[in-house]
């Protein structure tokens, strides 16, 4: 009986103890959610690749023998009947930048960022630019493609692959990984 008594008082206090060890360990965990914060500036613009019939206020422009349009920082080509959404043409000039824009600074390079175009300045004027590969945007605009590449979740705006990146303040931003 006595036997039988210790060994019940054993199996208490090992349980006892696992159990407090366990508590402690699920104690010292720490769960962070994610919150994803969207800056949803361009909820008012058409997504990438959208043709639309008339552009309102579009000023036309040729560059590199093409003729394009430009309103309120999105750039168009004609298509049909209509207007499509395209990539803004790399190395074009212009003297004001759009309203909504955002400056970025890396590495001692100011960037201007609108709708998935990138801006640098050059004299007075602004040139459209492919941005550096790890600049940090906080907004993509609709239309951008999802690519997965060895489980890895790539988003695709104008040829510019950005990925998900969730900072420790639970902001997310997109990353630049490849530029075209």
């Amino acid at each position: 009986m006595n036997k039988y008594f210790i060994r019940i008082s054993l199996l208490l206090i090992l349980l006892t103890g696992l159990i407090g060890v366990s508590g402690q360990a699920e104690a010292k965990r720490v769960y962070k959610k994610h919150v994803v914060v969207r800056h949803r500036r361009y909820r008012s613009y058409p997504a990438k690749g959208t043709v639309i019939v008339n552009v309102k206020s579009a000023h036309s422009f040729r560059y590199n023998k093409k003729a394009y349009y430009r309103s309120n920082g999105v750039f168009y080509a004609r298509s049909g009947r209509g207007y499509k959404i395209i990539a803004a043409p790399i190395g074009f000039r212009l003297r004001t930048l759009p309203s909504k824009h955002v400056r970025i600074l890396v590495h001692g390079t100011s960037y201007f960022y609108h709708y998935g175009t990138f801006y640098i300045t050059q004299g007075n004027e602004y040139v459209v630019v492919l941005p550096p590969v790890g600049l940090q945007v906080d907004d993509l605009p609709d239309g951008y493609q999802i690519i997965k590449n060895n489980g890895v979740r790539f988003y695709v705006v104008d040829g510019v692959y950005y990925k998900k990146v969730y900072l420790r303040n639970g902001h997310t931003v997109f990353e630049v990984v490849k530029a075209a």
